[in-house]
Formats: structure tokens, C-alpha cells, sequence
């Protein structure tokens, strides 16, 4: 029996702290599980937006993007979207960093190398190791 991802979603953001569903995902990304990842990306936005962590949430978007163009999910937009993820970038502080343990970086340092950093020893652009559609929609 599968689980439905928006109700997976649901009961993980209430049971896990937003920072571990966020980890979580980056962490389905660097193994290529994008399928995987959307759905902790959404768990994590869920507690973010319950407890009001709105930078965490800002963040938790960015990598969201960058997840969408290293899945190979929408390439007639992919140029748009790395243009949107550079201003993201430009407009926050700090962000996790790609590899684990995911420790928060200088958000600038991410400009250049987040490409080459998503696509790790695991991470294998626009294919996926889980079956699905990856990030059905723009964060």
C-alpha cells in the first residue's frame, strides 16, 4: 500500500522538526531520489510554516530549485530557474551547504559551485532512482 506524498507530507512535518525534514531531503537529492526529496521538501516547508521559521523556509525554496534543475524536471525552463536560484541566493545570508552534514555556508559561496556540488558521487542528472514525476511544480 503507497501512501499518498501530500499525506506523507503531512504526518512527517508532525512529527519531525523542519531542519531534519529539510536534511532529510538534501540528502534524497545528493542520492538522486528526487521523488523522495520533493516529498520531504514539502514536509519540511509544512513545519516551517507552522512555526513561523520564514528564512529556513526561504532557503528550504532555494534548494528546492536547485533539486528541480538537477533532476532534469522541466529543461525547456531550466535557464530561468538558475537565473531565479542566483537571485534567491543573492538575497539571503546563509544556506546549507549541499553535502553533509548540510552546515550553514555564506549563501554567495553556493553561486557557482551548487551545480557541481548536487552532483555528487550519488546524484546522476534527470535520473531518477525512485519511479514518479520529480517536483511536479516551481517552489
Amino acid at each position: 500500500m503507497q501512501v499518498a506524498p501530500h499525506l506523507a507530507s503531512r504526518w512527517l512535518a508532525a512529527v519531525r522538526s523542519g531542519t531534519e525534514l529539510h536534511h532529510a531531503a538534501l540528502e534524497a537529492v545528493a542520492l538522486g531520489r528526487w521523488k523522495l526529496a520533493a516529498v520531504r521538501f514539502e514536509a519540511a516547508a509544512l513545519r516551517y510554516r507552522r512555526d513561523i521559521e520564514v528564512e529556513a523556509l526561504a532557503r528550504l525554496r532555494v534548494h528546492e530549485q536547485m533539486a528541480q534543475v538537477l533532476a532534469g524536471a522541466d529543461p525547456a525552463h531550466e535557464a530561468a530557474l538558475e537565473v531565479e536560484i542566483a537571485r534567491r541566493l543573492c538575497q539571503l545570508d546563509r544556506i546549507e551547504s549541499l553535502a553533509a552534514p548540510f552546515d550553514l555556508v555564506e549563501a554567495r559561496e553556493l553561486l557557482g559551485t551548487w551545480r557541481a556540488a548536487g552532483h555528487g558521487a550519488h546524484s546522476v542528472r534527470g535520473r531518477a532512482s525512485d519511479s514518479g514525476e520529480p517536483f511536479a511544480r516551481a517552489a
